[in-house]
């Protein structure tokens, strides 16, 4: 699939429409309209089959970055070694983990929608208020862009 941002310059080049090159062939104006809406299924259905890759993902990389830290805690604290060591152990562990739980969060912001438990939206968080949100497991304590009551939104991954 080509970059989305490509795809209308290539259509022209090809003289083809979008839903000719979703569709793999030239579709005929008669079946437009089916064709170009079997085509948007398809595209959304991907779309929650790669948000579910991506939430996945993002408890890998939880799982994995918590071992490290506490593997080197550990470590610093059962080994013998001077101080300095025990630190700089203790901060090799901490670096992943930073990193870890920023791209955890990232995935958690864009991976499917948070829905309003008040008016039902469904949307796309800032990483900020992702960030600073309350959570139990993917629900998270956060403002509706829609009625801007704060609640429990929950993690959905079809609009």
């Amino acid at each position: 699939m080509p970059d989305s941002g490509i795809i209308p310059l290539l259509c022209k080049i090809l003289n083809i429409t979008i839903n000719d090159l979703f569709s793999g062939e030239v579709v005929d104006m008669k079946d437009n309209e089916k064709r170009l809406e079997k085509n948007l299924l398809e595209m959304v259905k991907l779309k929650e089959q790669k948000d579910k890759q991506l939430l996945s993902l993002e408890i890998f990389i939880g799982v994995l970055v918590s071992i490290i830290v506490i593997t080197c805690v550990f470590v610093a604290s059962y080994v013998e070694m001077n101080d300095i060591y025990r630190v700089l152990i203790i901060i090799t562990g901490f670096i992943p983990f930073i990193i870890g739980v920023t791209y955890c969060l990232k995935i958690e912001q864009i991976a499917g929608y948070y829905e309003c438990s008040k008016c039902h939206h469904k949307y796309v968080p800032t990483f900020k208020s992702v960030l600073w949100a309350m959570h139990i497991n993917r629900t998270r304590y956060m403002k509706c862009p829609n009625c801007n009551k704060r609640s429990w939104n929950k993690k959905v991954l079809s609009k």
